[in-house]
């Protein structure tokens, strides 16, 4: 009893806390926790104090006082406000709308066949996806018959192949496909290769491509992925004898030099006909399984010590040596599941996840058909929706099913036909897909009721591009557009924008005395008008580039070390010797005295200080149209 009491006392204590409101803006009470969800994302590690909080929380104020102000103005109902959030909303919602469960177990298989490596053959027989039921069957017959016909040993696998398969390579390679991993076959058939016993010959499988016979050779523990680099003859396809013997003996003189201890890269570069690769030493991206010709494959990924060089040898392309560079065995689950989810989405398993949600859904949702309905609206459109010329009928608002108990109407299945018809559509099948929509879409409308955290962060984008809309209205965009306002903050705050004392100065950076006992004498020339500091320039840099650099501006006071070091008089102001040699000879142009900066000189600072004005005076709008209380008892709290 004692403990059932303690229970409710603590059950009572934790909501009291969950409860707090930390600040009113006249009838809006803002929680506590909203202001720690806020407060924390950037606090995590700061020692907290009551004029830290205060700070912060005078911010916040601020922050929430604008939005108000943007919700009143209706800015939240303006089509371009609407069409951003919603481009938000739906990238939030993303990681909400899956079955996690079964999308983890999709994760876990998928690096388990990673971890393996299948060697299979495989015989096709095409099928188009919108074949019909017969065709199915014949093709279906056709590749169960050769299957018997194999098993009976009354043909080969590669000859049944070469014979029957739709896969043209087939007659070359009698459909053998070497070595494969996950994510490299499409997913039907990576599961049927997988399940497949070594020896054995699967049933027929359906793919998009159509019905498969798998043949599972070996299977063996992934040998992950190398990096190598080469030296190559080519040869190419069809090459006369003469040509092959020419890149065989080529292949084999590169092969002594390296034997005799030249450096691989050299002689890559040197030799190697894929120039493309020669000039980085040979090297090529790494890769895995089913990315070269087999004959590359193999001898790469049986080349076991780095730096380990290969005889020669042969493939379609050509003669090659080569030698490992890296070794990566496959990672960890941690370090690759980003990588993993991303090619499942991409994947056909990204569709077999889309079909788990859904299954998810119809088990969470209460869905409700109405037969009649549906079977009346169906009589009338079936054949106009298989000849994709279906058009709108009359209003029809009856409810063709409800989901919890939420109605949707004829009139809506009707629009989704008209938006996703084709020739040849099935009228219930795209009823199947409508209602996988519309229980998706309901499932997006109840997130911020089932996911604290998602309406939470919803809240902050919503509030966040109000903030930006009407601060860019009141504030940015107005400083920058309303040039009658900024010339009058200018002319009323003119003692702001001072310029110190001034030198209009040349500075002659000169390499080596020779070419500074040349500038002096020009700059004498310059200053009787009978040279330029261009033609100054061109002459002292004719035999050696950079042995002048000239550089003329207005200087202040601690911009330049050499401006300051000498007496601002008008004419050259002596030399000044650096510790590397160079001279530094400096001409002053100008002296001008301390005044005020035109507007033109300094626009950007005197937008800024307008912003800064515009935004204090709006906030003080704000705290006089709106009552604002914190509780600071509240507030303190978070001091521990």
């Amino acid at each position: 009893m004692k403990k059932i009491g303690l229970s409710i006392l603590c059950g009572a204590f934790a909501l009291a806390t969950m409860a707090q409101n930390v600040l009113t803006i006249e009838n809006e009470k803002i929680s506590l926790e909203e202001f720690k969800a806020v407060f924390y994302k950037n606090n995590n590690n700061t020692e907290l104090t009551k004029e830290y909080l205060d700070e912060y929380m005078q911010l916040f104020v601020n922050f929430k006082l604008k939005v108000r102000n943007a919700d009143e103005l209706g800015l939240d109902t303006v089509s371009a406000f609407i069409t951003e959030l919603s481009g938000y909303q739906k990238q939030l919602a993303k990681p909400y709308l899956k079955n996690k469960e079964f999308d983890e177990s999709m994760l876990i298989e998928a690096y388990n066949r990673m971890k393996q490596d299948v060697k299979a053959s495989h015989i096709l027989i095409q099928v188009d996806e919108k074949a019909s039921v017969k065709e199915e069957k014949m093709a279906y017959d056709k590749i169960l018959a050769i299957r018997s016909d194999i098993i009976a040993d009354k043909i080969s696998f590669s000859d049944a192949a070469k014979k029957n398969s739709d896969d043209k390579s087939a007659i070359n390679n009698g459909g053998n496909l070497s070595y494969f991993t996950a994510f490299m076959m499409v997913y039907d058939f990576e599961s049927a290769a997988y399940s497949t016993e070594i020896g054995e010959i699967s049933m027929p499988i359906k793919t998009k491509y159509g019905y498969h016979i798998i043949k599972v050779t070996d299977k063996r523990e992934a040998v992950g992925g190398v990096k190598v680099a080469h030296i190559m003859f080519k040869s190419g396809q069809g090459a006369d004898e003469k040509r092959l013997n020419e890149a065989k003996d080529n292949i084999n003189k590169v092969a002594e030099l390296l034997n005799n201890g030249e450096e691989f890269s050299d002689v890559a570069e040197r030799f190697s006909e894929d120039r493309s690769t020669a000039v980085k030493g040979g090297g090529l991206p790494a890769f895995g399984v089913g990315k070269m010709v087999p004959e590359f494959e193999t001898t790469a990924f049986s080349l076991k010590e780095i730096g380990a060089v290969s005889a020669p040898f042969r493939t379609e392309y050509g003669w090659h040596i080569i030698t490992l560079l890296e070794r990566n065995g496959i990672s960890s689950f941690d370090e690759v599941k980003s990588d993993l989810k991303r090619k499942i989405e991409r994947d056909s398993r990204g569709e077999l996840s889309k079909q788990a949600l859904f299954t998810k859904l119809h088990k969470d949702y209460k869905v409700v058909n109405n037969p009649n309905t549906y079977t009346a609206f169906r009589k009338g459109t079936a054949n106009s929706v298989t000849l994709g010329n279906f058009t709108t009928l009359k209003e029809n608002k009856s409810t063709l099913l409800t989901i919890d108990s939420q109605a949707i109407s004829v009139n809506q299945f009707a629009e989704y036909i008209l938006l996703n018809q084709a020739a040849g559509s099935d009228i219930d099948a795209m009823y199947i897909s409508f209602v996988n929509e519309q229980l998706l879409a309901y499932e997006e409308s109840q997130l911020e009721i089932k996911y604290p955290e998602y309406k939470a962060l919803l809240k902050e984008y919503r509030e966040g591009i109000l903030l930006f809309d009407l601060t860019n209205s009141k504030v940015w965009t107005k400083a920058v557009e309303d040039t009658v306002g900024l010339q009058n903050y200018y002319n009323e705050n003119r003692s702001n924008y001072m310029w110190e004392d001034r030198t209009n100065a040349t500075i002659y950076s000169c390499i080596d005395l020779a070419t500074a006992k040349y500038v002096k004498r020009a700059i004498y020339k310059k200053h009787r008008g009978s040279i330029t500091d261009a033609e100054i320039l061109t002459a002292a840099n004719a035999d050696a580039p950079l042995s002048l650099q000239i550089n003329t501006k207005k200087f202040v006071k601690g911009e330049n070390v050499y401006i300051d070091a000498v007496d601002w008089k008008i004419g050259i102001a002596g030399d000044i010797k650096t510790k590397d040699g160079s001279f530094i000879i400096i001409d002053i142009n100008e002296v001008l005295s301390s005044g005020v900066k035109k507007l033109n000189e300094t626009r950007g600072k005197v937008i800024s200080d307008y912003q800064n004005t515009l935004e204090k005076e709006w906030l003080a709008v704000l705290y006089q149209t709106y009552s604002v209380s914190i509780d600071k008892k509240v507030l303190y709290s978070l001091i521990k």
